[in-house]
């Protein structure tokens, strides 16, 4: 009996030695960092930091009543001082983990980014599932400090826009820390990041007026996708071309794709469903890639007579779509090649999987033998639906007219 209450006693010690909050920081003693931005001034970084007013958001008030964030800002060589200096102007501490978005300047991406990048990979605190992005054109800093809708940090919605751009458009290229540190490490795939600019007056977008009217003075777009060579921004690719690099690494998950008509004007498509396969071998000493694109479509905005209860229209419609992708992937892969001569799409690491013998040879020349490597593309559509109608009421007002 004895030894079984010395264990229960034991057990109970063990027990409150593992529980309790000795890590714990109270909310009124932190400033909670939800986006962060990097600039060059003065030959240094410019660290801006959204932190969220608890306050401003815990309140029921509207948009109007005030904003919700607070941009803090320091200038130094490094990123840890940069945020020590911050610090001192700040009576909370800054609290890292519930980070959305990084964004960084034109500027410093084309300088290279490996050196702010290691500061993030370090801190404990930091989580990895934060987007990071480039500020094209402009200043990082004016990004984080447009006034808002809908969102009370616009380190929130830049972080869903992203989210909804790659369900709907596939046009961004959502790159969380992990992933963009294995690309500037791989030796066969290089990095791409989103470009986001404003629109609009960037004066007026800094004010709280910006949001007290039906339309805002300026917002922000998800304009490209940046094209990286090692840690260094070399260039873009516009929204068509972003759309296709997206269908050639099976990073798209929707988008619309317009199509002419037999006659004339045009139909929309709406691709629900993409399977991508990227694959590269090495044939009598020489690499070669490969890409074959499946995606099913339901037709979804008609704008021309056509007669979609027949079987052949619809297969006209896979061609037409089928050749208009095929043109467009291999428009991508030349830019890549050609202007860039950036692997952005990874078949480098396809030749390492199927090959490892090869690629460690081709390896060490690999940027070289990128920019000559034939790339076959393959696409095939299948257009399952036509809506909760088949033929548009377009067909029966031309009918009309024709009597």
């Amino acid at each position: 009996m004895q030894r079984i209450a010395l264990s229960i006693l034991c057990c109970l010690i063990m027990g409150a030695m593992l529980t309790g909050c000795w890590s714990r920081r109270e909310l009124n003693d932190i400033s909670i960092v939800v986006g962060i931005s990097i600039d060059k001034q003065d030959g240094e970084y410019l660290l801006s930091a959204q932190v969220v007013i608890p306050e401003a958001v815990a309140s029921k008030q509207g948009t109007g009543g005030g904003v919700s964030t607070s941009i803090l800002q320091s200038t130094a060589p490094t990123m840890v001082e940069a945020i020590r200096k911050m610090v001192k102007t700040s009576p909370r501490y800054f609290y890292l983990s519930h980070l959305r978005v990084l964004v960084i300047s034109e500027q410093v991406a084309r300088e290279g980014v490996q050196d702010i990048l290691d500061f993030f990979s370090r801190d404990s605190e930091l989580r990895a599932d934060f987007y990071i992005l480039l500020a094209k054109g402009q200043r990082a800093e004016d990004i984080l400090s447009v006034v808002t809708r809908l969102e009370k940090a616009q380190a929130t919605k830049l972080f869903k826009s992203l989210e909804w751009n790659r369900r709907l458009t596939g046009e961004t290229a959502n790159v969380f820390l992990d992933e963009l540190l294995a690309d500037l490490t791989s030796a066969g795939k290089m990095a791409v990041l989103s470009g986001v600019e404003i629109l609009g007056d960037k004066r007026q977008a800094e004010e709280i007026k910006n949001v007290q009217k039906s339309a805002d003075y300026a917002h922000f777009k998800m304009t490209s996708i940046g094209v990286f060579k090692d840690d260094k921004l070399i260039g873009w690719l516009n929204e068509s071309e972003s759309r296709s690099y997206n269908y050639i690494t099976g990073k798209i998950r929707g988008a619309v794709e317009r199509v002419a008509c037999p006659k004339k004007d045009t139909l929309d498509l709406r691709v629900n469903r993409i399977h991508s396969k990227l694959k590269a071998n090495v044939v009598k000493g020489k690499p070669q890639g490969r890409v074959d694109l499946f995606i099913e479509a339901d037709v979804s905005e008609v704008n021309c007579a056509i007669n979609l209860d027949k079987p052949e229209s619809l297969q006209a419609l896979e061609k037409k779509l089928a050749e208009k992708l095929q043109a467009s992937l291999k428009q991508v892969v030349r830019k890549a090649q050609k202007t860039y001569g950036s692997d952005i799409f990874g078949f480098g690491n396809a030749i390492h999987r199927a090959n490892p013998k090869a690629w460690k040879k081709l390896s060490k020349h690999w940027k070289k033998e990128f920019v000559t490597m034939p790339v076959a593309i393959s696409v095939q559509v299948k257009v399952r639906r036509t809506g909760t109608q088949s033929n548009s009421f377009i067909n029966d007002i031309q009918k009309k007219k024709e009597q």
